[in-house]
C-alpha cells in the first residue's frame, strides 16, 4: 500500500529528477527488454544517458520519482492507482502489460485445473502481495468456500522450498513472468499453473511511471524515454533467445540462462494478451475494467476518470 506520507515526500522533490528508471525489484528476466534497452544503445540513441536500476518494492519505486530521486519507474498498476488515489500527482505514460500475471503454482503431483481446485489444499498467500488483497474477491467470483482452504504466509526466501518439498501445496501469490520459470527449472516435473486474469480477473500489470510535472517541463526526454524502451521490448519479442542471452551476461549472478528464456518468453505470451494489441498503448476500456474490479474487491475505494492514471501522449499506436 502507499503510505500517506508519500505525498508530503514530494513536497521536497528536486526540480530535476536523475535521469533513471528505478524497477519495482530485483533484476529478473521480465526485465531483460529495459537491459536489451541500455545494452544495445537504444536509450544513447535517443540521447539520453539512462541509467536502470534495480528496486525493493512498487511503493519504494514510486516515492523515488515522487521525491525526484529518479525520472521513471516501472511499476504494477495497482500500486500506481492507490498513488493517484492519495493525492500523488504521478501518471502511467506507457501501459505494458494489459493483463497482469499474477497466478498460482501447485507443487509435482497436486491438481490445479481450476480455481476450485485450492480447496482442501495448503495455501501460500502473503500478506504483503496484491493478491493478498483481492482474495476474499477472488474466492467469492469463482464459488471457492475460503474455509476449506488452509492459507499460510512464509518467508518468500522459503517458499520454492517449501512447495517442491510439498509442506506447502500451492502458491498463489506468484508471477507466471517471473517465479514459475525459476520454480520450473528446479524440477523435472511439470508444474500446474492458473492465471488469475482468466479467472475474473483481467487487471492491468506493469506501467512506467514520471511525475506530472515530467511530462509538463521535459515532454521530449519523456518521448525518448518511450520511445527507447518500447525499442527494447520490440528487440526482445522479435529475438527472444537473444535477448535473453544479453540479459544474462549483463547480470551472470542473478540472471542464470534456463530461467532467464523462461522468463523472457512468459513475458512475451503475457503481452500478447488484452488489448489495445499496440505495443505501450493503454485504452480507457482497458483501464476502468481495472479500477472497477479493484473497487470490488475494496482494494481501492475511490475510482477517478482513467485519465488520471495514464496517457497514450508518448507512444503511437503502430
Amino acid at each position: 500500500m502507499i503510505a500517506a506520507s508519500t505525498l508530503a515526500m514530494v513536497q521536497n522533490a528536486s526540480a530535476d529528477p536523475a535521469l533513471s528508471l528505478r524497477l519495482n525489484w530485483k533484476m529478473k528476466g521480465e526485465f531483460a527488454p529495459f537491459i536489451v534497452a541500455a545494452e544495445k544503445g537504444f536509450f544513447k540513441d535517443e540521447g539520453l544517458d539512462l541509467d536502470v536500476k534495480e528496486g525493493s518494492g512498487a511503493t519504494l519505486a514510486i516515492q523515488s520519482v515522487a521525491t525526484g530521486k529518479d525520472a521513471f519507474a516501472y511499476v504494477p498498476s495497482v500500486q500506481l492507482i492507490q498513488a493517484v488515489n492519495k493525492g500523488v500527482p504521478i501518471k502511467a505514460v506507457a501501459t505494458v502489460s494489459k493483463v497482469d500475471s499474477m497466478g498460482f503454482v501447485a507443487r509435482p503431483g497436486v491438481t490445479l485445473a481450476t480455481p476450485k481446485d485450492l480447496e482442501g489444499k495448503k495455501v501460500e498467500i502473503a500478506a504483503s502481495s496484491t493478491f493478498h488483497n483481492i482474495w476474499d474477491a477472488f474466492a467469492r467470483k469463482n464459488g471457492i468456500d475460503a474455509s476449506k482452504v488452509d492459507v499460510v504466509s512464509v518467508n518468500p526466501g522459503a517458499r520454492f522450498g517449501l512447495l517442491l518439498s510439498g509442506k506447502v501445496d500451492i502458491l498463489a501469490d506468484i508471477f507466471i513472468t517471473n517465479e514459475l520459470p525459476v520454480l520450473a527449472s528446479q524440477t523435472p516435473e511439470k508444474l500446474q499453473s492458473l492465471a488469475v486474469g482468466d479467472f475474473g480477473f483481467p487487471i492491468i500489470g506493469y506501467t512506467l511511471i514520471t511525475t506530472n510535472e515530467m511530462i509538463e517541463k521535459h515532454p521530449d526526454e519523456v518521448k525518448k524515454f518511450v520511445a527507447a524502451a518500447r525499442k527494447g521490448f520490440e528487440f526482445t519479442r522479435e529475438h527472444p533467445e537473444e535477448a535473453a542471452k544479453i540479459a544474462s551476461a549483463a547480470y551472470p549472478a542473478q540472471l542464470p540462462d534456463g530461467p532467464t528464456r523462461g522468463q523472457v518468453d512468459a513475458l512475451d505470451s503475457f503481452l500478447s494478451q488484452g488489448s489495445p494489441k499496440a505495443l505501450f498503448v493503454g485504452s480507457d476500456e482497458g483501464w476502468q475494467n481495472t479500477l472497477d474490479i479493484l473497487a470490488a474487491a475494496g482494494v481501492i475505494d475511490e475510482k477517478k476518470a482513467p485519465s488520471d492514471y495514464y496517457t497514450n501522449a508518448f507512444v503511437s499506436e503502430k
